[in-house]
């Protein structure tokens, strides 16, 4: 598979995480078989478009594209906050909350979250 089609698929998980969840760059990558650093690097590619990208962030939920730019960290928060997602004291997502994939949260089935 090459990159092309790799970001694809990763598009395609990305679009079907529900509003107000989030996933961890790892959990994407899971669901392909990639690296939670080729999730970063599709994330990168997909700021202006039709995928949610918000909807990724670290596994302890901190944004981590606030190491690219403070001001797309910001970006990421505001729509994040508009969908519902609660942050904690130290900035990161509320993960018990929000996280797809954790008890009384939405499960990945396919492309699907059930």
């Amino acid at each position: 598979m090459d990159d092309r089609q790799y970001f694809q698929s990763i598009f395609d998980i990305v679009r079907a995480i529900p509003p107000g969840r989030v996933m961890s760059y790892g959990q994407v990558g899971a669901e392909i078989g990639v690296s939670a650093r080729t999730v970063g690097w599709a994330m990168a590619n997909a700021l202006e478009g039709d995928v949610p990208w918000q909807r990724v962030v670290g596994a302890d939920g901190y944004l981590r594209i606030g190491r690219r730019s403070a001001q797309l960290m910001d970006v990421q928060r505001r729509l994040l906050e508009r969908e519902g997602v609660a942050f904690l004291g130290n900035g990161c997502v509320d993960m018990a909350c929000h996280q797809v994939g954790v008890p009384d949260t939405p499960k990945v089935i396919g492309l699907a979250f059930e």
